[in-house]
């Protein structure tokens, strides 16, 4: 993995309104620093001891942030306004989250949905991802990653790019 930035920082809450998100803050200088600036995928190494795969998102005062979810918290004992130390890496999964393998299976077995996966944005292929995840039942994760990819297809269909 290709380090981008060190720095020490201390966790943030962002928007406590619609939950308590712990989140590191970036100044807009060491986004722009970044291969493909807010649109890189990043590994966040906190502390030496956690890995947390993200994205950079949008701050409202001109910087960005990546939220830390609970669960890769959940061991640590992190408060908000604790520093820490940041290493950020390049992701040098584009996704950012691993294929499941359902969804890995069907688009070889299935030209025309694979047709459709190719032609998604990197982040309607995670939402599919994350919400197969969600799902335990692999016959279930089947109909939804088909029916997913079949709406995808009929908006390519309404929009002319199919």
């Amino acid at each position: 993995m290709r380090e981008l930035h060190k720095f020490d920082t201390v966790l943030e809450t962002v928007n406590p309104i619609r939950g308590n998100y712990r989140c590191v803050v970036f100044e807009k200088s060491i986004v722009d620093s970044f291969p493909q600036g807010r649109k890189t995928r990043i590994i966040l190494k906190l502390d030496g001891c956690i890995d947390v795969q993200c994205g950079i998102q949008p701050y409202e005062d001109g910087r960005y942030f990546s939220m830390i979810g609970r669960s890769k918290l959940e061991g640590y004992s992190y408060e908000m306004g604790q520093t820490i130390s940041v290493v950020v890496y390049q992701d040098p999964n584009t996704l950012g989250i691993s294929l499941p393998e359902v969804l890995s299976t069907l688009l070889k077995q299935d030209d025309v949905m694979k047709q459709v996966w190719d032609k998604l944005s990197d982040g309607r292929k995670r939402t599919l991802c994350h919400k197969l995840l969600r799902i335990n039942n692999n016959d279930n994760q089947v109909d939804m990653a088909s029916d997913f990819l079949n709406m995808e297809r009929e908006k390519l269909l309404e929009k002319g790019k199919w």
